[in-house]
């Protein structure tokens, strides 16, 4: 997700989620909204490009 991209608020997502036709409570909603937010912050931090090359390979065996 690039940085120009605004996160949605609180009103939005109350909007999009009667779409929804679930019979969500505003706390739902709220609760949901965090949630949602955060994992696109998060999603911002995962880099575009990883070096492959820099990490070393791991091996797990099932008899060790």
């Amino acid at each position: 997700m690039e940085s120009s991209n605004k996160l949605p608020s609180l009103e939005e997502f109350r909007a999009r989620a009667a779409l929804s036709g679930l019979p969500l409570t505003t706390e739902d909603i709220e609760h949901l909204h965090k949630g949602y937010v955060g994992l696109l912050n998060l999603m911002e931090r995962i880099p575009s490009h990883w070096a492959w090359a820099a990490e070393p390979p791991h091996v797990f065996r099932a008899d060790e």
